[in-house]
């Protein structure tokens, strides 16, 4: 009872803090603001609420034409994987230069898990996107250099795509990654097995969207080539939802 409502508390006050944020930026900048339900949040593939249903908020705030700061919260359900922290905040400054249908982006994100230290990490972050009618192609690259929080250093690299379906308020949606890294902190790698589970993998999603005014609903399947033989149960951050899921989800974003 007491960590629930320690994650609670935590979730809420986060949430209004945000929300205020962007109450203020909001006349000025145009912040954009998006509050979501899901079934289980997962990243790459690998779960962040330990399988379970959770919500999240997240406020993208321009500072100018070309830089924009994305703040965005996740309630994480006490997951093993972040050491049963109450909640991830990331904070994620991007530079984007656009020309003739593309779009540019390198910034930096770090992620912070409120309830539990040493586990807070960093990336550098570029993306190339360029957009074809109802149809857009992503690029995307994530790296954290080497770090004790997660054992080493971690790379992704990712292609999706997403295209309306003329005519219709839906989107379809895909994606494949893969991560790699190395692994500094013993040959267990205990810290590793946060982010890269049983080692490098590969991961993937296709997803459909339907949009009415601010409300979206969607459902999208994920899965990764992550063995269950391969895990590292023995790690305290052990977190066996890194298989095939279908998650649903509701996007509201006035």
């Amino acid at each position: 009872m007491a960590a629930n409502l320690r994650l609670s508390l935590s979730a809420a006050a986060l949430c209004g803090s945000l929300l205020s944020l962007s109450a203020h930026a909001q006349p000025v900048l145009g912040t954009q603001v998006a509050l979501e339900g899901v079934t289980d949040q997962r990243e790459r593939g690998l779960s962040w609420s330990d399988g379970r249903p959770t919500a999240s908020l997240g406020v993208t705030v321009p500072a100018s034409e070309a830089l924009a700061f994305d703040l965005d919260a996740v309630a994480l359900r006490n997951s093993a994987r972040h050491g049963g922290a109450d909640v991830a905040l990331e904070i994620a400054p991007r530079y984007t230069v656009r020309s003739a249908g593309w779009a540019f982006s390198a910034g930096v994100r770090g992620n912070a898990f409120l309830g539990r230290s040493g586990l807070h990490y960093g990336e550098v972050t570029g993306e190339a996107e360029y957009a074809l009618g109802p149809a857009r192609l992503v690029a995307a690259v994530d790296f954290a250099p080497a770090q004790k929080a997660i054992g080493g250093s971690n790379l992704h690299v990712e292609a999706r795509a997403f295209v309306g379906i003329p005519g219709l308020p839906l989107s379809a949606y895909g994606g494949l990654g893969r991560t790699t890294g190395s692994t500094r902190d013993g040959a267990l790698g205990v810290n590793a097995a946060r982010l890269r589970p049983g080692g490098d993998y590969t991961d993937y999603h296709l997803g459909l969207e339907h949009t009415i005014s601010s409300l979206a609903l969607g459902a999208r399947y994920s899965d990764t080539s992550i063995s269950a033989r391969e895990v590292d149960r023995l790690s305290p951050f052990y977190d066996w939802h890194t298989g095939s899921r279908l998650v649903a989800y509701i996007r509201f974003a006035p």
